[in-house]
């Protein structure tokens, strides 16, 4: 399924579809949540919590669709496309596959990978009476276990997890405005979703008394099914602009420790006229105008001649 490209009639058109155009840097992903044909209220608890906490970078779709990502992606593709989000949480419920959650990403509006969980157990967040995070704040992601590194499954589930919660990439972040904590765990069988607000209070020191307060939602999950990115598309994904490519720089090298080291060329200089420190023993003897030569050399020969009968 493709989108007959249309040429805007109007200045808000033109805008709309130069923000969807390719760039160097570019915009916050988001995400699209949608359902099935069939769903249940405890999907539609978790999907409501988990669009509070990726606002405004996310937008939920609550018309149920006929779709079947495994077997059939166009639909996902197609929404991806029109919502422009390149990442996608798809909720659906059957007897062979009982609250099942699909969470994927898009590249160029292609299906590049998704992993297929079973919700086993929620306690949303409308159940925690804490006080709840502000809206648009960065979390902090934190994933317990050895598994996310070691397993490509779990590594894949992390990478997807990251890019739904992580909000807007920043090179700097104040240490106040991070106020809550996502915690994913893995054991040997579920994924343990936990959400946290940071409480600090005063410590008598400079470092402030860091609390976490449980705050919603609590999910446990199972691993079912994924589907892997191919690798012509993980290398076309994964490739850096141009201009966006650090210049190299000549004659620089960055040693084993990470100093930088340069190598410098010049040309090949006149010692002859190199200045150096004057000292009155090098300067040349001075001789007076009209002087004869000669007549120094015989006195010199003559000094030479009176040390040397001395000597004897």
């Amino acid at each position: 399924m493709s989108i007959a490209p249309r040429p805007p009639k109007t200045a808000r058109g033109k805008r709309v579809l130069a923000a969807k155009e390719p760039k160097l840097v570019e915009n916050t992903k988001k995400t699209i949540f949608t359902y099935g044909l069939r769903s249940t209220e405890m999907l539609k608890a978790l999907f409501g919590d988990w669009f509070g906490m990726t606002k405004p970078n996310s937008v939920n779709l609550t018309r149920k669709k006929e779709i079947l990502p495994f077997e059939d992606s166009e639909p996902l593709e197609y929404l991806a496309k029109k919502h422009d989000a390149s990442l996608f949480v798809f909720g659906s419920h059957n007897k062979k596959r009982p609250h099942n959650v699909v969470i994927g990403r898009t590249y160029a509006g292609q299906m590049r990978d998704m992993v297929e969980l079973g919700l086993e157990s929620l306690r949303p967040m409308m159940l925690f009476p804490a006080e709840k995070n502000v809206l648009g704040s960065k979390p902090c992601l934190m994933f317990e276990g050895d598994v996310w590194e070691a397993d490509p499954v779990y590594a894949q589930i992390k990478s997807l997890l990251v890019d739904i919660f992580r909000g807007p990439v920043v090179d700097k972040i104040n240490m106040e405005g991070i106020d809550h904590v996502i915690s994913v765990a893995a054991t040997d069988k579920l994924i343990l979703f936990r959400h946290y607000r940071i409480n600090m209070k005063k410590s008598g020191s400079r470092l402030p008394l860091v609390e976490l307060e449980e705050i919603g939602p609590r999910a446990n999950f199972t691993v079912r099914r994924r589907m892997e990115a191919a690798p012509d598309l993980i290398k076309l994904s994964m490739k850096t602009p141009k201009g966006l490519k650090a210049k190299k720089r000549k004659n620089l090298e960055t040693n084993a420790l990470g100093d930088t080291l340069g190598r410098v060329h010049m040309q090949k200089q006149d010692l002859s006229k190199l200045q150096t420190r004057k000292i009155k023993a090098l300067k040349p003897l001075k001789r007076k105008a009209g002087s004869d030569d000669s007549a120094v050399d015989e006195k010199r020969a003559k000094d030479d001649t009176a040390s040397a009968d001395d000597e004897e």
